[in-house]
């Protein structure tokens, strides 16, 4: 993004909100646009100022922040949502409220700015995928929205995926096919037990005992392609 991300600290806490602002206003690519204490103030401001990420909590007087999410999703530009709160509960509600990323209190910096990375990355590529490129992996009894442009590729062990992407490695509840039959323009198929995001694609191989490998431009580790997907995987690189 060439300006910065226009953004609303929610909070009933005060200490909390000047904390989140405190770290935002460190980081060039954003700008705090306003301050509120609860879910009235907060949609009033979506309404008038059309910000961008509204950092929200959950628990507060009134309207919860869940609530408020839902309802700025009625708003012809509604803003991204992450959930910054003190409650790990919520995280499954948080995301069926289309929230980008669910941090919980004290929110560290560091994760505030992989949240800040993340909704950028998607403003940039909302265009082209509207909103819907994403897969939900899940940790540490959190869900979270991995969007498929960080994604590197999937790999299935025993009866979970594994998706390995940008910030590490987590585990998926849909299955290899469901996956490619979900996104089949964006991940192909190189092995019965793994799927690759076709931009992370850099080149192929064949070594001295005649496998063919994959080789990411993202990822170290090179990938084994079956001699079943070996055909489509040299007819995509040809541009055939």
């Amino acid at each position: 993004m060439n300006r910065p991300l226009d953004i609303v600290v929610v909070d009933d806490e005060p200490l909390a909100a000047e904390r989140l602002a405190g770290f935002l206003a460190d980081m060039p690519d954003c700008r705090v646009q306003a301050l509120a204490v609860n879910a009235v103030q907060a949609f009033q401001i979506a309404q008038t100022q059309t910000p961008e990420l509204m950092l929200l909590d959950i628990a507060m007087p009134g309207e919860s922040g869940l609530d408020l999410a839902k309802r700025l999703q009625q708003l012809p530009n509604p803003p991204l949502v992450v959930f910054c709160t003190a409650f790990d509960q919520h995280a499954v509600a948080a995301f069926e409220a289309q929230a980008v990323d669910y941090l919980l209190k004290p929110v560290r910096r560091e994760r505030l700015r992989e949240s800040i990375e993340r909704v950028i990355r998607l403003k940039r590529t909302s265009a082209a995928d509207d909103g819907r490129d994403f897969v939900a992996a899940s940790f540490g009894g959190i869900i979270r929205r991995i969007a498929l442009a960080d994604i590197h590729y999937l790999h299935a062990d025993d009866k979970y995926t594994i998706v390995h992407h940008r910030g590490g490695e987590h585990v998926l509840d849909q299955s290899l096919k469901d996956l490619e039959q979900q996104h089949p323009m964006r991940l192909l198929r190189i092995h019965r037990n793994c799927l690759v995001n076709r931009a992370q694609l850099a080149e192929l191989h064949r070594d001295g005992d005649g496998r063919i490998w994959a080789h990411l431009k993202d990822s170290p580790t090179p990938l084994e392609v079956s001699r079943r997907c070996a055909g489509e995987l040299k007819d995509w690189f040809k541009g055939n």
